[in-house]
């Protein structure tokens, strides 16, 4: 499963203090991608937070965002921004098979 977060650029340092936190390693441990919303090609002007894991993590994962100005996605625009982080998984992972062969 996979949830996908907007926040803007003013709430970023706090968003990132969460998701860095040395207290609690939670979201280093499931990994998560932060991406500027832009480079996805999306018309919002601020950041993406991608989230994949099981759902019980994930739902532990938005009792740890509450009370942080995230917007979590549904629907179409969930679809096209989980699939642009896919393709740059893609990519990335191919770019690695190239280099190592």
């Amino acid at each position: 499963m996979e949830n996908v977060y907007y926040f803007e650029e003013k709430e970023r340092k706090d968003v990132i203090k969460i998701l860095e936190s040395e207290q609690d390693d939670f979201f280093k441990r499931m990994g998560f991608t932060v991406r500027e919303s832009d480079l996805l090609g999306s018309v919002r002007k601020g950041y993406f937070l991608y989230l994949k894991a099981n759902s019980e993590e994930l739902d532990r994962a938005e009792k740890k965002l509450e009370g942080l100005a995230l917007k979590k996605l549904m629907g179409e625009e969930k679809k096209i921004i989980s699939a642009a982080f896919a393709r740059e998984e893609e990519n990335a992972a191919c770019g690695m098979g190239m280099i190592f062969g």
